[in-house]
Order: C-alpha cells, then sequence, then structure tokens
C-alpha cells in the first residue's frame, strides 16, 4: 500500500504567491455548471499553502491500495463529517500530489458552497461543480476523475455515535451514472474530521416537519456543538474544526461486467450498491481499528509500499468478472 509522502515545507514566497492566487480569484462570480471554470495554473500556485492544511494542521494520511484508472472514473466517499470539516480538500490535495494539477479531475458539490464569499470562486476554480447527473456525464466524457459523496447531508450529519458507519440511504444515482457510462468506481473512505465537532442528532424528523428538503434541498436539521457557533441548532453551516487527523484510504478500484442497461434493472443496481457499501464499511471499520485519526491519533503506521514506489498488488483492481455484483 502506498501512502502520499508529506511535502517540505513551502518557501514564504510560494506562501505569498498563493494567497495572491486566491485574492486574485475572490472578485470572480462562480459558475457552477462550467466545467471549464476549473483552472489548473490556480491549483497549483494555491498547493504549496493547502499543502501546510494538509501536513501540519490536519495531518493528513492518505493511503492507496492500488492505483487509480487512467481513464475517467467515479470517485465515491463517505462523508467525514458536516459542512466545514476537509474531507474533499484532503482528498483533492492528495490526488493532486500523486496525478498533478493537469489531469482533470472534478468534485460534485452541493449549490450552497457555491454561494458563500469567495469560497465559492475558490471552490469553483479548484474543480468543484454543482452536484447534478448531467455535470457529472460531461465530465466523465472529458476522461476526467469524478468525486461523488453520495450521502450528502444525510451522511455528513449523521450523529456521533455513528460516525463510522456509511450512510448512503436511498441514493442509488451514482451507480446507475458509472453503469452507464461504463466507468469503474474507486471507493474513498476517510475518519477522524468527525471528531473535530460533537452532533447529538441529524433532526431528519425536524427537517420533515419543518418541510426543508422542499424549501432549502435540506434532509437535516442537526443538533450538537461546534466552533465557533457554540450551540448548532438545525443550521449545518460550516465550523471551524480544531486540528483533528485526517486517515483517508483509497481503495481498489471496482469493476462491474454489466451492459448499461444494468443501470435501468433494480435488481442490479441494488446488487451492485451493496458490494460497494459493504467494501467501503469493511475499510472504514479498519480503518476505526487502527485508530490513526481524530483528536488523539495512535502512533505508528501501517502502510506499505514496493520499491519503485508502487502500491503492493497485482492488477490493482477488483473486478465482477465472471460473478453476480453482489460476490463477495
Amino acid at each position: 500500500m502506498l501512502t502520499i509522502p508529506r511535502e517540505p515545507r513551502p518557501r514564504l514566497d510560494a506562501v505569498r504567491d498563493a494567497l495572491a492566487a486566491l485574492a486574485a480569484k475572490r472578485g470572480e462570480f462562480p459558475r457552477p455548471d462550467d466545467l471549464d471554470a476549473r483552472d489548473p495554473r490556480f491549483i497549483a500556485r494555491v498547493l504549496p499553502l493547502l499543502g501546510l492544511l494538509y501536513d501540519d494542521y490536519f495531518r493528513c494520511e492518505t493511503e492507496i491500495e492500488a492505483e487509480i484508472p487512467a481513464g475517467p472514473f467515479l470517485a465515491v466517499a463517505n462523508h467525514n463529517a458536516m459542512t466545514g470539516t476537509p474531507d474533499m480538500f484532503c482528498h483533492m490535495v492528495a490526488f493532486w500530489r500523486r496525478y498533478g494539477t493537469v489531469r482533470p479531475a472534478y468534485g460534485l458539490m452541493h449549490d450552497v458552497p457555491f454561494h458563500f464569499p469567495y469560497a465559492g470562486a475558490w471552490l469553483n476554480a479548484g474543480g468543484a461543480i454543482a452536484a447534478n447527473p448531467e455535470n457529472a456525464r460531461h465530465a466523465l466524457a472529458r476522461g476526467a476523475a469524478v468525486l461523488v459523496f453520495p450521502g450528502g447531508d444525510v451522511d455528513a450529519c449523521k450523529p456521533t455515535r455513528e460516525q463510522y458507519s456509511i450512510r448512503f440511504g436511498r441514493r442509488r444515482g451514482f451507480l446507475r451514472l458509472a453503469l452507464r457510462e461504463q466507468v469503474p468506481i474507486v471507493p474513498v473512505v476517510s475518519v477522524g474530521a468527525h471528531q473535530s465537532l460533537y452532533i447529538a442528532t441529524d433532526g431528519r424528523r425536524i427537517a420533515e416537519r419543518l418541510r426543508l428538503p422542499d424549501l432549502v434541498r435540506s434532509n437535516v436539521a442537526p443538533i450538537g456543538l461546534a466552533l465557533p457557533w457554540g450551540l448548532i441548532l438545525g443550521v449545518p453551516l460550516p465550523h471551524l474544526p480544531p486540528p483533528v487527523k485526517v486517515h483517508t484510504r483509497i481503495l481498489r478500484p471496482i469493476r462491474f461486467d454489466l451492459p448499461p442497461e444494468a443501470a435501468d434493472a433494480p435488481g442490479m443496481v441494488e446488487e451492485a450498491f451493496e458490494r460497494v457499501v459493504g467494501v467501503m464499511q469493511a475499510a472504514l471499520d479498519t480503518l476505526r481499528a487502527e485508530g490513526r485519526h481524530g483528536m488523539f491519533p495512535r502512533k505508528g503506521s501501517g502502510s506499505g509500499r514496493s520499491a519503485d514506489g508502487h502500491p503492493d498488488g497485482r492488477d490493482g483492481e477488483s473486478s465482477t468478472r465472471g460473478r453476480t455484483p453482489a460476490a463477495r
């Protein structure tokens, strides 16, 4: 297994240039449905600053079980806590370090962050696009990597006592997309950031009674504690996370040897869903047992690297050829 290495701290002039790049973008309006809003040069300029946060604040540890596919693929990740936590940030920094900023990569994101002052334009330039099937299809057609968090707010705002569970609910759209576009799924699991706040309840019943799913596209109304707000009462505002250690593992790609028409077969979709979630839950359980995350991470490293720097393993893929999608 390969671990994305820590990089030397950037020089002061590189940090200043990163801040200048951010300042230059803040006056732009985000274009959530425009794939050309992604700016590789901007990413390269801000990467030294992001690397400081990645290495020294969140102490990110990202492991790769096998090299990701060269062509388009769908990266499917769990949410590692509520808005304000750095799961997408950590995933993208690790990707850029390993595969470069020029290789096209996008993250599907809820509409709301695009409207945050300055942040919307920064996220857009980094590859964030509005989370809808059309944008995802266009990105895959360009040969891009596409990151999706199927659990959305339900997964992000799950109670702290359930932080080590995959919560995708009834959402199967990501699987239908992968089957129709005939692209592999790369599962990504992450732990640690959920310990940056406390969530007592996701408040889904409250959200239903207040008709929040219809009014503001929110299925939750979380209640808990987070900096700097103190008490959270129903609105999942971005919080200020303390320096919790984030541990991420990018799992072996999964290919389903099924025709595009399988996307319209509920039974096949459900079996494929169970396989993907089963693989992710098992990996999440492993990260929990290893304990190298959160406010008080266990010391030690469980990563392994072959002499040539590539992950151990032969073909680097988990395939369902010759088996049913639910086969373990």
